[in-house]
C-alpha cells in the first residue's frame, strides 16, 4: 500500500527530535535538569495512561467534569493531539487490533509504521468524532481537542519563564520526545 505522508505537516515533530538531540550538546546536565524530566514525563505519562487511555479511552472509571477536564489538559500538554482524537483512534485500534484498518499493528504494517509511521500518514490526520460520541458532548473537551496545542505551548512557555533554556530543554523538549515514543510503543 502506498502511504502519503504529511512532511510539511510533520516539520514539528521531527525539529522538537531534532532539538531533543541537538540540545544534549549544548545545555548543561544537571540533577534538577534530570529530575525535572523525569517529573514532567511521569506526571504527563499519568495524563495519557489514566487519563486519554484508561478514563476517555475505555472509561474504567468515572469523575467528575471539572477533573475530567484538568485530566484532559494534562493528556494534552504530552502533545499527542486532542482526546478526542486520541481516544478515536485508540478505540478503532482496540475494534480492529492486529486486523486489517488496526494502525498500531507490527503484524500488518510492520514496526515502523505501527510505531510512528501512522501518526505522519495523512490518512490519520482527521479526528474521527463519530467514534467517541460520548466524548464531544462535553464543549470544554471538543475545545480542547481543537486547540490541542495550548497546553504543551503553555507549559513549554512556564518553563521558560520559570528557569530558562534548561527548563524549556529539560522539562519540555526532552521529557517530550520521551513522552511520545514511551507511549507508542
Amino acid at each position: 500500500m502506498t502511504r502519503k505522508y504529511d512532511w510539511v505537516g510533520s516539520i514539528p515533530f521531527f525539529a522538537v527530535h531534532v532539538w531533543a538531540l541537538v540540545g544534549a550538546f549544548f545545555v548543561h546536565w544537571t540533577w534538577g535538569g534530570i529530575l525535572l524530566c523525569l517529573g514532567l514525563y511521569f506526571l504527563r505519562m499519568f495524563g495519557i495512561t489514566a487519563g486519554y487511555h484508561r478514563y476517555f479511552s475505555h472509561r474504567t472509571y468515572r469523575m467528575g467534569r471539572i477533573f475530567q477536564f484538568v485530566m484532559a489538559w494534562l493528556g494534552s500538554s504530552a502533545v499527542q493531539k486532542g482526546v478526542i482524537f486520541w481516544s478515536a483512534h485508540h478505540r478503532h485500534h482496540h475494534k480492529y487490533s492486529d486486523l486489517p484498518g488496526d494502525v498500531h499493528s507490527p503484524v500488518q504494517d510492520g514496526f515502523w509504521y505501527s510505531h510512528v509511521g501512522w501518526i505522519l500518514d495523512e490518512a490519520n490526520s482527521e479526528t474521527r468524532s463519530e467514534l467517541v460520541k460520548d466524548l464531544t458532548g462535553f464543549p470544554e473537551l471538543v475545545w480542547l481537542n481543537k486547540w490541542h496545542l495550548v497546553p504543551g505551548i503553555s507549559l513549554a512557555v512556564l518553563l521558560t519563564l520559570l528557569g530558562g533554556w534548561p527548563a524549556l530543554y529539560f522539562g519540555f523538549v526532552l521529557s517530550t520526545v520521551l513522552l511520545w515514543h514511551g507511549t507508542f510503543t
